[in-house]
């Protein structure tokens, strides 16, 4: 692992477990085994830590909400897409336990962050819009509710698990399995009725069920 993704990766961990306020820069560089020098090199403050732990998080949702021009999207798709949006939220956890008040707390992050949202919205927006053109999901003619749909799954995704720790419950693969099917009670009635076996509501409640 190079230095700075070494850095990146002791940071979240530090964050997760104890939270940014009880974490500095010299924790850091101690838990990552390397002089407080070698880690100002590569980022002058904790600020910048954060901000590019965010530039991290942003790419490695890039790929779930791009889908390959020449398939032909599933239900499966669409589920399988949203359970690796939660292992994300999971693995970043601590961003969105304390989102606000960083973002209150640094000009330059909320700006960062809400370019990455208005970006993730029109993804997300063409992302919902491949599933309509395949016949999986469909809106009463003349009815577009692509927005009013993934803005409510978005914030079902951003606050499930918060909700569990905030109750004490231990988050692990079942809960992130019950957060996929929260969202999926929310497009249930955009589920197109002839989308076949491997498209259907109950094909992925039984699946569900299985798992």
């Amino acid at each position: 692992m190079r230095t700075k993704e070494l850095i990146l990766h002791t940071a979240v961990t530090l964050f997760n477990e104890q939270g940014t306020g009880k974490v500095s820069t010299n924790h850091i560089a101690t838990s990552a085994q390397m002089s407080p020098g070698n880690l100002y090199y590569h980022f002058k403050n904790k600020e910048e830590i954060i901000r590019a732990i965010l530039d991290q998080m942003y790419a490695k949702w890039h790929p779930i909400w791009s889908l390959p021009d020449d398939i032909q999207v599933t239900l499966e798709d669409l589920r399988s897409r949203l359970l690796l949006n939660f292992e994300i939220l999971w693995e970043y956890r601590f961003f969105y336990r304390e989102a606000i008040a960083l973002l209150q707390a640094d000009a330059e992050l909320k700006q960062k962050h809400q370019q990455m949202m208005e970006s993730r919205m029109l993804d997300q927006e063409a992302f919902i819009g491949r599933f309509v053109q395949s016949g999986v999901l469909q809106f009463n003619h003349g009815v577009d509710n692509h927005r009013q749909l993934f803005t409510a799954g978005w914030i079902v995704a951003t606050n499930w698990l918060g909700f569990l720790e905030m109750n004490g419950v231990t988050v692990d693969s079942a809960r992130l399995q019950e957060g996929l099917e929260l969202i999926l009670s929310i497009i249930k009635p955009y589920i197109a009725i002839h989308a076949g076996e491997g498209n259907s509501y109950d094909h992925i409640e039984k699946k569900l069920s299985e798992d």
